[in-house]
């Protein structure tokens, strides 16, 4: 099964995400929006886990001592680049050097239990959209204004993750 482990997003911050998709569509209508109520934060991602995997990442979970880490909107990106993007996100900034660490010490324990996920190099950002068709957008994401919007992240889930044709579905297992 597909699962992630993330930071969940304050109800206010996904109705300002909302806006900026709005925006976003007024500018750029081809880019398939993710819905903002599914809007979260990953920490780390699992293409294919198994159940005991997955028992084995609550216990990690219970363990990891957190207190709400302090962000605010930044400004749009694109995956893997701006010139043939794939995604478009929103980057945050703010008290990155606790979300870093709380990053480090959540993947260096599922290391440690042989707990594979995915190992790119973390990037505190929410994803916005998906494109299919490549297509520079250098000119467009400067169109889009962020507000330096301030929030509390809100608690850890470990999210199972299936993808349907209308986009992904989310269940907490955590």
């Amino acid at each position: 099964m597909r699962a992630f482990i993330s930071l969940e997003l304050p109800e206010e911050i996904k109705k300002e995400i909302a806006l900026i998709q709005q925006e976003l569509r007024a500018h750029f209508p081809q880019a398939r929006l993710v819905n903002p109520q599914i809007a979260h934060l990953t920490l780390a991602f699992f293409d294919s886990i198994t159940p005991n995997k997955i028992e084995m990442v609550k216990k990690i979970l219970e363990k990891i001592v957190y207190a709400p880490i302090k962000l605010k909107f930044y400004r749009l990106g694109c995956f893997p680049n701006i010139k043939k993007p794939r995604i478009i996100y929103l980057e945050l900034k703010g008290d990155l050097d606790r979300l870093d660490h709380l990053v480090k010490n959540i993947r260096l324990e599922l290391k440690r239990q042989q707990v594979f996920f995915d190992d790119k190099p973390f990037s505190a950002h929410i994803t916005l959209a998906r494109i299919k068709k490549h297509q520079d957008l250098t000119t467009i994401i400067t169109k889009v204004q962020i507000t330096q919007k301030e929030f509390l992240t809100q608690e850890i889930k470990l999210v199972k993750s299936t993808l349907i044709s209308s986009g992904p579905t989310y269940k907490t297992l955590r």
